[in-house]
């Protein structure tokens, strides 16, 4: 492998907005689905509906979102494969094929290991609570409240609030190491998600620096819908445009982005090494 190769942050973004700007329009039948979902899904508290028919809501934004990523990932991608029939895309971006189961089981494995370390940190929070909660019980019980419900302090949650900021940004720092996983797994036709770890090295902070700008419209449109005494009507419109804007733009831009990061990193014999390469596990 190829290493020293340098990414430079504006042009990357700039490689991110002309990606999502031509693909955006040829993929627009699932971005209007996961569009339609979505508004669905953040309008859905305000009229009452169930907490499991909006899982149910977000659920199918899911598999659309898969659907979208394969299909511009097979756009970034499709000239280098012109030949390829698993890089033929469908009208307006709607298919599934192994690009897309690829992608599957790529997020699943994610979500897995970070459903694990989730676990894992909840045990920390539950262990340092309950000793803390043990400590101060006697000294309460011997005052003469031997029934004294053991909450946690607010010193405590401050303390656990203060211990979650490391853990934070160690899983920023992982995935910015590997958030090249759904570029690669579609290029290389098999699922590449801690493979992309070395193809990062020595480009962190350009790498972070170019996924925070093209995030800057995301909360700016959040503060905006959270304005005190905002009309409903206003902030229906700000909710519908921030959900217009993370389908249409946000997630083009940053397919486009691991796209252009992966083709500038990896090692020049890539696409004929995964050259018959098949099924979605590789």
């Amino acid at each position: 492998m190829m290493l020293g190769r340098k990414i430079a942050v504006q042009a990357s973004v700039k490689a991110a907005f002309e990606f999502a700007r031509v693909n955006a329009p040829k993929t627009a039948g699932a971005l209007s689905i996961i569009l339609l979902f979505e508004i669905a899904a953040s309008l859905a508290p305000g009229y009452g509906l169930s907490k499991p028919a909006i899982l149910v809501l977000k659920g199918f934004e899911a598999v659309f979102s898969i659907i979208a990523q394969g299909a511009l990932y097979r756009l970034a991608f499709a000239q280098e494969r012109s030949g390829d029939p698993e890089f033929r895309m469908g009208r307006l971006g709607l298919q599934w094929g192994r690009p897309e189961t690829r992608l599957l089981g790529a997020h699943l494995l994610l979500f897995f290991l970070v459903f694990l370390a989730m676990l894992f940190w909840v045990m920390i929070v539950i262990v340092t609570l309950g000793a803390g909660m043990f400590v101060s019980g006697p000294g309460a019980a011997s005052l003469g409240s031997a029934t004294a419900p053991l909450e946690p302090t607010q010193q405590q949650m401050g303390q656990l609030l203060l211990a979650s900021v490391p853990v934070l940004l160690l899983v920023l720092g992982v995935y910015v190491r590997i958030c090249l996983y759904g570029a690669a797994t579609v290029a290389e036709r098999k699922i590449a998600v801690f493979s992309t770890w070395s193809l990062t090295r020595g480009n962190f902070w350009p790498i972070l620096g170019a996924v925070v700008l093209l995030a800057i419209p995301i909360p700016a449109l959040s503060l905006l819908s959270a304005l005190p005494g905002e009309p409903q009507a206003a902030t229906i419109v700000v909710e519908i445009l921030s959900c217009a804007l993370d389908a249409f733009l946000i997630l083009p831009m940053y397919c486009g982005l691991y796209a252009h990061i992966y083709t500038a990193l990896r090692p020049t014999a890539a696409a004929d090494a995964s050259v018959g390469v098949r099924g979605p596990w590789g």
